[in-house]
């Protein structure tokens, strides 16, 4: 289990500078960040990596990590959603954004709460 830890922390290094770069070229030109999966990308990988120690044994302790993180990345994405709601709407005028943003900027976020939630409760455990 100790290559996959070595490779998801190589991984994540390499989508972060690829997030860094992609990203860094959206926003100097004044556009929206395209790059949001990398982002997410680095962050799980890095979840990942940390998290390959504990799912190495397919064990009761695994299992709940998962089925923990995933049942409470649901009630954040609740409230995500409810805040872009708020946010993104047009008699308010806040941030105006295209549906293809907007979805990137959801699938981005779920990603990466998802696999916060079980460095969480694997920190918990």
């Amino acid at each position: 289990m100790k290559n996959s830890k070595a490779a998801f922390l190589i991984l994540g290094v390499i989508m972060l500078l690829n997030a860094l770069f992609v990203n860094w070229a959206y926003i100097s030109s004044g556009k929206f960040p395209e790059g949001l999966m990398f982002i997410s990308i680095t962050i799980m990988s890095f979840c990942l990596a940390y998290l390959s120690d504990h799912f190495a044994a397919k064990d009761e302790r695994a299992q709940k990590i998962r089925e923990r993180g995933v049942y409470v990345s649901y009630f954040w994405m609740l409230g995500i959603i409810f805040f872009l709601f708020l946010i993104i709407n047009p008699y308010l005028g806040v941030l105006n954004i295209s549906a293809y943003h907007l979805l990137t900027l959801i699938v981005s976020l779920y990603i990466s709460v998802v696999f916060l939630n079980m460095v969480y409760y694997a920190r918990k455990y």
